[in-house]
């Protein structure tokens, strides 16, 4: 595991041993049996002829002056829809308080996009309580966990109909993923411990993911040649954190939208835009 993780996983266990004191994994398993609100479904949100865009909302330090908007995810994650966002990605994980379970509730409440929840996800117990709080998808980062965890909780994902994303950095973790049997995997671009983005992560590890695949690039995603960049690797869809002022953000995304994205062959390799002109 990464020297930057181990800390995180540590205070992430500890979170959940509080957590199932007060709501055991038991009760969320008896509520996922009573019967379901369907999920959005984020695999038909991100397959298409251009880059689908994913819209990151997470809260601002207190400081901040967007932080009172914030507050009410509700209105972000409204405009991120209207500008042209395919889905919508809400990290839960505050260091200060723990993970914020409400900004995921409130992000999806008033508009139709799937919501995938970033966390740091060490324990299939946490994918119940995505589930039990509206998350359509989770993004699992395999760095975090051993083999056998990721399959559990991807697992946990599928029997609850939400979209299992693996998390990758290098080529062990893509195969982690393709051996879970993973349908999405999203790309990192940086490392976790804040570093620069590095979009050459994207083209060498998008040509090891099968084309039947969903490839999402994350991160160092800025302007539209770097989304351009990203599709030509044979990325189906971008995950990029909008400015934070959101006047801005909404300008983001648009400037973003309708660039081709080709995909990739069975083997991986990137299809060109030719190519997606004759499919």
């Amino acid at each position: 595991m990464n020297e930057h993780l181990r800390p995180i996983a540590s205070r992430k266990r500890a979170e959940i041993t509080a957590e199932m004191e007060e709501l055991p994994q038991h009760e969320l398993v008896q509520r996922s049996l009573s019967g379901v609100e369907p999920r959005r479904n984020l695999i038909a949100a991100l397959t298409g002829r251009e880059l689908r865009l994913i819209a990151e909302i997470r809260r601002p330090a207190r400081e901040h002056p967007e932080a009172a908007l914030m507050s009410d995810p509700r209105y972000v994650a409204q405009e991120f829809a209207g500008a042209g966002a395919a889905a919508i990605s809400v990290v839960t994980d505050d260091p200060r308080c723990g993970t914020e379970q409400h900004l995921l509730r409130r992000a999806r409440r008033y508009m139709a996009l799937p919501v995938m929840q970033w966390d740091w996800f060490v324990d299939e117990y946490q994918v119940y309580r995505a589930w039990d709080d509206g998350a359509d998808a989770v993004a699992l980062v395999v760095g975090l966990v051993d083999d056998d965890t990721l399959q559990r909780m991807m697992r946990a994902a599928w029997k609850l109909r939400v979209a299992a994303v693996p998390v990758v950095r290098d080529e062990l973790e893509v195969d982690s993923a393709l051996a879970a049997g993973a349908e999405i995997v999203c790309i990192h671009n940086s490392d976790f411990d804040g570093g620069e983005a590095d979009i050459e992560v994207t083209e060498r590890l998008a040509r090891l993911i099968p084309g039947n695949v969903l490839v999402i690039a994350a991160r160092g995603i800025v302007t539209r040649a770097d989304a351009e960049r990203v599709a030509a690797a044979g990325a189906d869809a971008a995950l990029f954190e909008p400015p934070a002022d959101y006047d801005l953000a909404k300008d983001a995304i648009r400037d973003l939208r309708g660039v081709p994205a080709p995909g990739r062959h069975a083997d991986g390799a990137p299809r060109t835009p030719e190519e997606l002109e004759e499919k």
